[in-house]
């Protein structure tokens, strides 16, 4: 086994101790701002933390305060210290006297609610190792936290605006890493892919990065004005017993009692009209400054095109949701039928009828669950890379295949992340993966993560031994990842 050693790098804010083994050296808990908390728990990122003397970066750091995700199920679950001190990045380096490296920057999902960087699932060494790129996983607010839209009481957006804080610290020093800031692709899943086009359609961002991954982007939430929101934040506090109207004291709440009340109103909420539904409790909302209209509208119109992308799916994004939900297992053909003349109105039945015809087994739940993937995933993100491809910008776009060995569960929502990350093993708990064969998952990983780091590397995914994978244009080409990868249009 390869020994690991000490390893200091001089930032721009200071110095940092690693830890170096086979060829990568690793950096946990590198702070990008001031820890949010005590008077700073409502506060914008800070400018970056400076520090004098040496600073171990050697034990992962802290994630944000929350409840278990709704999707532990499929991911698996792994240790975690929670703290409102989160505001930091993990580093993983080749750090070489050569070229410097390209930048990947990963950003979580987890519903804007759940996940941090410094989780085992997302560990960057073999995709360091591997790819030869820097990659940097960042940690930021959550929930309550990070999401709270009370735009008379705290800033809006805090956990996007730490993101966006992450971003610029790494443009500013990532070169000590050995990376190039001038070749930074920042990468995100799920609630962190949705960050991203947030970014993508405000043009303050255009110098943060030269590229973007989003993967499994619910790119159709549709977002409310801050001052329109639900107010989550007074209900919590009626959930404690406390005043409703005194926003004052979810300044000095302890992060339990955040957590208390998030679980009792989770307990007490009525099921949402719409069946299937998963929009969480807290989002990213309009807030004429970071976000001033509809991230997804402005990129249709091009706002995008600056950057190019990959943007990504999976065959059966709400395997993951429907897993052991009984919403699903017991949903009946009538309800289904009232659902599609909701949705669709006259063209409700011959919708169903084309529904059921690309479904097996064509069950009322997985149809249900088709359709509530087209509309959250499937139909926008397809938009999204026609829209790129429109107005300019080299834009891909893939669609995971490969199905979990769990009957029922398919190509479901996060089964890629495991693929791109390259670390097999550390998912083994994750039914996503689990049983699956050793030898299929390593080769998979590595077609699809080389096709990935070609794009932060080169611009384009294609490459030496890697699948051809043409641009997205008017004919839709997909790049699909299974047993077979190929690509090919879809209809």
């Amino acid at each position: 086994m390869p020994q690991t050693h000490d390893i200091t790098l001089n930032t721009l804010f200071g110095t940092l101790r690693g830890l170096r083994r086979d060829g990568i050296a690793f950096f946990h808990r590198v702070p990008f701002a001031e820890p949010p908390v005590g008077n700073r728990r409502y506060a914008l990122p800070s400018e970056p933390l400076r520090w004098d003397g040496v600073r171990d970066a050697l034990e992962t750091g802290h994630v944000a305060p929350q409840l278990p995700s709704r999707l532990d199920a499929v991911m698996g679950t792994y240790p975690m210290h929670l703290d409102e001190d989160c505001l930091h990045l993990d580093i993983w380096s080749p750090v070489t006297t050569g070229a410097p490296a390209p930048v990947l920057v990963f950003l979580h999902g987890g519903a804007f609610m759940t996940g941090g960087g410094s989780l085992a699932c997302y560990d960057g060494f073999l995709l360091a190792k591997n790819s030869g790129c820097v990659i940097v996983n960042v940690t930021y607010r959550l929930g309550p936290l990070g999401f709270l839209s009370q735009p008379d009481f705290a800033p809006t957006n805090l956990g996007i605006h730490d993101q966006i804080a992450a971003l610029r610290w790494v443009g500013k020093t990532i070169a000590a890493f050995g990376g190039d800031p001038k070749a930074i692709t920042v990468a995100g899943q799920s609630a962190g892919a949705f960050s991203i086009a947030a970014m993508l359609a405000n043009p303050v961002c255009k110098d943060l990065f030269q590229r973007a991954i989003l993967m499994s982007a619910p790119l159709g939430l549709k977002l409310r004005k801050a001052e329109q929101a639900p107010l989550v934040a007074r209900a919590m506090l009626q959930a404690l017993g406390l005043d409703p109207n005194d926003l004052q004291a979810l300044r000095t709440l302890p992060p339990e009692a955040f957590l208390d009340a998030l679980r009792k109103l989770q307990q007490a909420l009525p099921p949402s009209t719409v069946p299937g539904d998963v929009a969480p409790p807290f989002m990213p909302v309009i807030d004429g400054d970071l976000i001033k209209r509809d991230p997804i509208e402005a990129i249709l119109e091009g706002e995008g095109a600056w950057c190019d992308t990959i943007i990504g799916i999976t065959r059966e994004e709400y395997g993951s949701f429907s897993l052991g939900n009984p919403l699903f297992a017991n949903f009946t053909d009538v309800q289904l039928e009232a659902e599609f003349a909701r949705v669709f109105g006259e063209e409700a039945e011959e919708r169903l009828a084309r529904a059921r015809a690309r479904r097996v087994p064509g069950n009322p739940g997985a149809i249900l669950a088709d359709l509530r993937a087209d509309e959250a995933f499937v139909e926008p993100s397809a938009a999204f890379a026609a829209a790129q491809a429109r107005n300019g910008a080299r834009s891909y776009m893939y669609q995971f295949d490969w199905q979990a060995p769990m009957v029922g569960l398919g190509a479901c929502h996060c089964i890629d992340l495991p693929f791109l990350f390259g670390n097999i093993d550390t998912w083994h708990s994750a039914v996503s993966v689990a049983g699956a064969d050793a030898q299929e998952t390593y080769d998979l990983s590595h077609i699809f993560q080389s096709a990935l780091t070609s794009f932060v590397r080169t611009g384009s995914p294609e490459g030496e031994g890697l699948p051809a994978w043409p641009s997205y244009g008017e004919n839709g080409v997909r790049l699909h990842v299974d047993r077979r990868v190929q690509a090919y249009a879809s209809i």
